[in-house]
């Protein structure tokens, strides 16, 4: 896992800056669709009858900026952002701060839990007992993706959530990838997930009531010029 980690951290700590830059459309569909399936994505939130006055604990991995945590921030009582790229978690703490959102809340950090061997840092009780765990654009980039989700599975307390979004799997995206952006192709393990493949990893993982949704509006973008549209699914289950 190493080698490919190390190409991620290494591309998203020298693009954390302008990061944004030509995923502005995509960005803003991304957080609109998170709004519109709240509660698709799970029924416990502060403002729900299910979650009211209780302590509600998000996780974002591979987090960048902090876009889809910043959606959902006013739902929960605690938000934290994990992510190998040094210079993205600035980002999204300095994004927390300007939002006027207070550290005690909504906080990243410099994390692995991918790594072969977990950090002791990140195996306090901070670090464990999520109500929901975010997957955002990321799984793609995660050398073994079945690996990743159990090590999510040990995160979440029972009946709690994991959420992914991601890519529908194209066949012709590899290519057109390393073609148009040969530097970012190689921090991609797989171009896309097809419906039954996320659902197998979710039941690999030991998740329940496995849902997957396709999104209608398209992920658009310019990459060094070239404008794509990608297709995006909604991924979720829960912790048994």
């Amino acid at each position: 896992m190493a080698d490919l980690t190390e190409l991620n951290r290494k591309h998203f700590d020298n693009i954390a800056h302008n990061y944004d830059t030509g995923f502005e459309k995509a960005i803003s569909m991304i957080c609109e669709e998170t709004k519109s399936h709240r509660l698709w994505i799970s029924s416990k939130w502060t403002d729900t009858a299910e979650g009211k006055e209780k302590e509600i604990k998000l996780l974002e991995y591979a987090c960048g900026p902090g876009h889809i945590s910043r959606t959902l921030e006013p739902f929960v009582t605690k938000c934290l952002g994990l992510d190998v790229s040094e210079n993205m978690v600035a980002t999204y703490n300095q994004r927390v701060q300007e939002a006027g959102i207070s550290s005690e809340k909504m906080s990243a950090k410099v994390g692995d839990l991918l790594a072969e061997t977990v950090s002791e840092g990140l195996q306090g009780p901070k670090y464990y007992d999520f109500d929901i765990i975010i997957i955002g654009m990321a799984l793609h980039h995660f050398p073994d993706p079945q690996l990743a989700m159990k090590r999510f599975t040990d995160r979440i307390q029972k009946g709690g959530v994991l959420w992914i979004v991601e890519m529908l799997e194209d066949h012709g995206s590899e290519q057109e990838h390393k073609r148009i952006s040969p530097e970012s192709a190689q921090t991609v393990h797989k171009h896309g997930f097809g419906i039954e493949e996320i659902k197998a990893l979710f039941s690999g993982a030991g998740f329940a009531d496995t849902a997957v949704k396709i999104l209608d509006k398209p992920f658009e973008m310019t990459l060094h010029g070239h404008e794509l549209s990608k297709t995006i699914i909604f991924a979720r289950g829960s912790k048994l």
